[in-house]
């Protein structure tokens, strides 16, 4: 059917939801070929479809329009105006407008709609939005903790400045920043050289740059526990990449903190989805960033007691992995020694053989007397023994049990007494009481009390 172009008008909700961009290429599209498509309109001519076409029309001076009218209620207006501009290309603004419009047609108590399937169950109303719009749930969470954290980030997206990925890890680095801010508390001393702050690591103005020695942490894993209720903090993320970029950006202050002689280890776990080994710890340390970071060494720690796997068609997991990182190659490192079996044998030098030299018979022992050079592969027996040949060379003659034995090796290693220890997830404090054990001074921080 037929109407008169002034009699109609944009329907208020509409003007909310889309804006009116490219006006002038649909003008010249339509003086060139015609108005392809009928505009949707409600019984009070609304236009529910075809604003831009409305206001290009009217440029024309076109006196009669092809319609199309439908009835409709004020109720469902907003999934109808969503419905009808499905095919059309969007702003990360307009799919939110379109979410926060959806999201209250949906909505139902708890956020469940049992009406709208016929098996009573139920759908989430954010998974009936993510089909109505098109693109994932997770997309969908992304933009949504975005605007609520700051809306210029989608400004930003939609000008092509920004990655919503970028925009995201940015918005949850404000996010943490602020909730550092509200729930910093005073320093719990629990001894003279034992500071512990409750507040996140990922900035922390309290320590002085460069004045650590060491970091040994193991930060939150991927998707193992709830570490928060609060969705966007380390661990819970939606996606490993959310994680592993997390993280990497969470260890922007640990670089600040550590001094040039200083060695930082970390700690860190995999994580299986959808039967897919993710490769985790291995991504983050080619996250890392290469400026002002060197990787000395990837650890294989064999675990004494790993947590039993029920899977049938994998083998278990029985190790992590320990990377150990510097800012330069001068850093300080007392070089470990794992003792030597009583019936290892020195070895002989090389033969040299020509026409006058009888070959050399004199047995030299290449291997060092205080033992062998510690590797990279680390068992209960292996730490133990060698921390306790490295203690022939230190005054504490009880080194802390195993497996508290992970830091006391590489605090050995590669700090002094009265160094600076520090733990940017402080947890159940076990590097805190390895490092007030030896004599070096410990900061930790944890959101949680200590």
């Amino acid at each position: 059917m037929k109407t008169q172009g002034s009699n109609l008008r944009h329907h208020p909700l509409n003007t909310e939801i889309y804006s009116l961009s490219d006006i002038d290429d649909l003008v010249g599209s339509i003086k060139e070929v015609g108005l392809l498509q009928a505009l949707v309109i409600d019984q009070k001519n609304r236009v529910i479809s075809g604003n831009r076409i409305l206001v290009a029309i009217k440029k024309l001076g076109l006196k009669s329009v092809e319609v199309e009218k439908i009835k409709v209620s004020e109720k469902d207006v907003g999934h109808l105006l969503v419905h009808h501009n499905k095919q059309r290309l969007k702003t990360n603004q307009e799919l939110l407008n379109e979410y926060h419009i959806l999201n209250k047609h949906y909505s139902v108590g708890q956020g469940k709609r049992s009406d709208l399937n016929g098996n009573g169950k139920g759908y989430n109303s954010r998974e009936l939005i993510s089909n109505d719009l098109g693109i994932s749930s997770s997309q969908i969470g992304r933009l949504v903790f975005i605007e609520k954290e700051d809306k210029e980030l989608i400004n930003l997206i939609d000008k092509g400045i920004l990655t919503v990925a970028q925009a995201y890890l940015q918005a949850s680095r404000q996010r943490k920043e602020e909730d550092a801010r509200s729930n910093t508390k005073k320093s719990k001393v629990v001894e003279p050289n034992y500071i512990f702050y409750q507040k996140s690591s990922d900035s922390m103005d309290e320590v002085d740059d460069e004045q650590v020695q060491l970091v040994f942490t193991s930060p939150p894993y991927w998707n193992k526990r709830t570490y928060s209720n609060k969705k966007g903090w380390l661990g819970n993320e939606n996606s490993p990449s959310d994680y592993v970029a997390n993280l990497v950006n969470h260890f922007e202050d640990v670089s600040r903190i550590l001094n040039r002689k200083g060695s930082f280890f970390l700690n860190i776990g995999d994580t299986y989805q959808d039967g897919n080994l993710l490769n985790i710890p291995q991504r983050v340390a080619i996250g890392l960033p290469d400026e002002g970071r060197i990787f000395r060494n990837t650890i294989a720690w064999n675990k004494t007691n790993p947590k039993p796997s029920s899977s049938k068609n994998n083998l278990g997991p029985t190790y992590e992995f320990i990377f150990h990182f510097v800012k330069s190659m001068k850093y300080y490192y007392d070089h470990t020694f794992h003792p030597i079996k009583d019936k290892t044998k020195a070895s002989l030098p090389p033969r040299h053989r020509n026409v006058n030299v009888k070959s050399a018979t004199k047995v030299s022992p290449y291997i060092p007397r205080n033992g062998k050079n510690m590797g990279d592969y680390w068992n209960e027996d292996i730490v133990r023994t060698s921390v306790a040949n490295q203690q022939k060379f230190d005054k504490n003659e009880h080194p802390a049990p195993f497996p508290e034995q992970i830091v006391v090796l590489p605090l050995l290693q590669t700090t002094k007494e009265n160094d600076f220890v520090l733990d940017p997830f402080h947890g159940s404090g076990t590097t805190g009481r390895v490092a007030t054990h030896y004599n070096r001074q410990y900061i930790g921080y944890d959101l949680k009390s200590y």
